[in-house]
Order: structure tokens, then C-alpha cells, then sequence
């Protein structure tokens, strides 16, 4: 049997049981949905944008890539932007997490750790730009605001003590407390969960059909096994009748000469 065939087989098979099919897609939107709406975290997000900048474009920038460590004058811009990943990666460091939490810790008599910084806090470039932005998330709103309004200060701060000073940053965008929670996302999710229903039922019903090994027509006989068909006996109608439709036959009695025989 050729690719053709066996996909035509297989297309011809989902659609003689799209009743399964059906019903599994509807189940996994149920499951997800039922998910979603008992087993989901409610999240409150606060972001902050910044612009990195070079302080002094007219100072010579050392460039470390070259083997004659020649210097270059670069501007603001491609410089900022050429750090960014380094910076990126200094905003994500246990020291600078941790300075964060004290200062927090000091201003609203807390008690938050290094740890939890790092874990509602994410960063990212905007590309082909010097902006990056920071997004944090937490279960209460109120926490991800105050996170994230630190940052406005403690951001810059690092950034100056770095590098010599060659870069700063400025607060483009300010943190906004959130006053809703981040959307479950039904939609999406429900969709998720019907793709899966779906994916799991034609697997199951592919999987069921290589494995049964019957033979279901006479055109599987010598597809499978190389064997001709001489012959097929048909199918009988045998017609059965209960017992009140039977009629008793009894004997006929013979008579000879008026005589019983």
C-alpha cells in the first residue's frame, strides 16, 4: 500500500468516526476551561521602560574586540545599544537583587529577599533600540508597583557605578499599579485544550486501527498478506418463526372401507 493510500485510509477513518473526534476536542476545552477557572494564580503586572545613553559622545570608547585594542569614537546610541546584553545581565545578578530588596526593605519596613526580586522580575531589549523594559509580576498588586518603582532608582544608580559611568539610563515610561489582574486567558487556553482533545483522539483511533490485525474486507487480504481471494460465501438470511407461528401437523387418519386404519 502506497503513502496515498495509507493517508486516504487514515483521512477516511477520522472522518467515519468524527463522533470521537468531537467528543474528545469538546472535552479537552472543558478540561481546560475548568482548569483555568479553579487551578490558575491571579498576576498583577507593573512595567518600567528605560533608555540607556552614552554620557559623553565625544569620548573615545575602548574596543575591547580588536587584538590592537585601538579605540573608537562611537555614538551614544550604538554604544548603549552594544551594552545592553551587559547590563541585562547585571540586573539579573544575586548583588544587585539583593540591594534592591534592602532598599525596599529600609523604606517600607519589610522583610522581602533577594530571591523574590529575581523571580518577579524580567527584562528584555527592545530590538534595533537602546530601550529596555522591565516587567514585574507578583500576586498582589500593590508588591509589583513597589518592585518596580525601586527600579526606577536602582536601576540607574547601577548603571552609573558600572562601566565607569559611560552609560546611564533614563525612565521613559514609570510604573503603574495594576488595577486588574493579568486575564486567565480562556480563550486561548480552551483552544489549547480542544487542539489536544483532538491531536489524542485521531491518535487513538490510528494507533487502535494499526493494531487490530482483523480483517475487516476482502480488498485486506492480499494487501496484507499477498494471498488472492478465490472466493467469498455469501451472507444467509435464515428466517426463525417463535413457537405460537408453528402450526402442529397431526396425522391424517386413513380410512378404508369406513374402517380407521
Amino acid at each position: 500500500m502506497n503513502i496515498d493510500a495509507n493517508v486516504q485510509k487514515i483521512i477516511t477513518l477520522l472522518i467515519k468516526k468524527w463522533k470521537t473526534i468531537v467528543i474528545f476536542t469538546l472535552l479537552g476545552a472543558i478540561l481546560a476551561y475548568f482548569y483555568t477557572a479553579n487551578f490558575t494564580t491571579l498576576t498583577y503586572v507593573s512595567t518600567v521602560e528605560f533608555l540607556a545613553y552614552a554620557v559623553d559622545s565625544d569620548q573615545e570608547l575602548s574596543d575591547s574586540t580588536t587584538a590592537a585594542q585601538q579605540t573608537s569614537n562611537t555614538s551614544k546610541m550604538n554604544y548603549a545599544m552594544k551594552m545592553m546584553d551587559t547590563y541585562i545581565e547585571l540586573f539579573q545578578t544575586n548583588k544587585f537583587n539583593q540591594s534592591v530588596a534592602d532598599e525596599l526593605n529600609e523604606n517600607l519596613n519589610t522583610n522581602y529577599s533577594a530571591s523574590l526580586i529575581k523571580g518577579a522580575v524580567t527584562i528584555a531589549s527592545v530590538s534595533d533600540t537602546a530601550l529596555f523594559k522591565i516587567t514585574v509580576t507578583t500576586t498582589d498588586a500593590d508588591l509589583s508597583y513597589q518592585i518596580a518603582h525601586q527600579l526606577e532608582t536602582s536601576i540607574p544608580e547601577a548603571m552609573e557605578d558600572a562601566n565607569q559611568g559611560l552609560v546611564n539610563a533614563s525612565v521613559e515610561d514609570a510604573a503603574l499599579k495594576a488595577t486588574a489582574s493579568e486575564s486567565l486567558g480562556y480563550t486561548r487556553k480552551c483552544l489549547i485544550g480542544a487542539a489536544v482533545g483532538f491531536f489524542l483522539a485521531a491518535a487513538y483511533l490510528i494507533l487502535r486501527d494499526l493494531l487490530d490485525v482483523r480483517i475487516k474486507n476482502p480488498d485486506e487480504l492480499p494487501d496484507r498478506y499477498n494471498i488472492p481471494v478465490l472466493g467469498s460465501i455469501p451472507e444467509f438470511e435464515i428466517k426463525s418463526y417463535s413457537s405460537h407461528e408453528k402450526t402442529d401437523k397431526k396425522p391424517r387418519k386413513e380410512q378404508k372401507n369406513g374402517k380407521e386404519k
